[in-house]
């Protein structure tokens, strides 16, 4: 099964996914301040950057520490925005596409949000049971998505998010399709990785998947592969890897 999407929640998804940062806005200024507010401190917006996985419906996984001021500050007020931004490193920042969620953040035990944010970010294994660190879970209550000079969107949560029905069918199936592609199928990953990324060297595997594209990682490089079409099975899945590494085989 495959569905295709109006352009903006594509592409408003696509940054999102490929981002493994976001600048996060919450309410409260660090302790330090608060003698100079007299009590006002907890209206004041405070950002910080934070690492970011997607789960397959869309909705951020963060992974936090207790002592962080963002932290204590969600503690108060569940309510933040996080910005993604793809426009680093360009000489035009305001024409290139940025996105911005606002929802509310819980803390969840739910092991898919666990592995999914330590399969984006690996490194993060060695704090990630520390007591004073928690996977949250954020439910957007709607995104803002510029894409470049004049494509402004708002797009509410229930547009951008993909349907639970389909996000639950395709969780079932992604951990044997990312063991089947890297236990079967690791010269097609590095044919992927190669020719139709710009990436180089073998060895690259698939970290993890979703239903519009698949993350890939060597030692401490990655990259991201999209799909094009948002894919809920694993026909429609296997339907487009081949496609893909027939186009990759084309122009080795």
């Amino acid at each position: 099964m495959e569905k295709t999407l109006d352009t903006s929640v594509v592409d408003a998804r696509r940054l999102m996914r490929s981002e493994r940062t976001a600048v996060m806005a919450t309410r409260g200024l660090p302790p330090q301040f608060c003698d100079r507010y007299d009590g006002e401190s907890d209206d004041w917006p405070y950002a910080s950057l934070v690492e970011v996985a997607c789960d397959h419906d869309g909705c951020p996984i963060l992974l936090l520490s207790e002592l962080a001021v963002h932290t204590s500050n969600i503690s108060r007020d569940a309510r933040i925005s996080l910005l993604f931004n793809s426009t680093r490193d360009t000489v035009s920042p305001l024409t290139q596409t940025r996105l911005t969620v606002s929802g509310i953040a819980s803390k969840t035990d739910e092991p898919r949000h666990r592995s999914r944010f330590l399969a984006r970010h690996p490194e993060a294994s060695d704090y990630a049971g520390f007591t004073d660190f928690n996977f949250w879970h954020v439910a957007p209550m709607g995104v803002h998505v510029i894409i470049g000079f004049g494509r402004i969107f708002s797009i509410p949560a229930k547009k951008f998010l993909i349907e639970p029905i389909l996000a639950t069918q395709f969780s079932e199936i992604s951990d044997g399709i990312i063991k089947h592609m890297n236990g079967e199928h690791g010269d097609a990953v590095d044919l992927i990785a190669n020719n139709l990324l710009g990436c180089s060297g073998t060895g690259w595997q698939v970290s993890c998947c979703d239903p519009e594209g698949m993350d890939l990682r060597r030692k401490d490089e990655i990259a991201r592969l999209e799909f094009g079409l948002s894919v809920f099975d694993s026909d429609a899945v296997r339907a487009v890897l081949i496609k893909m590494t027939q186009l990759a085989r084309s122009k080795s």
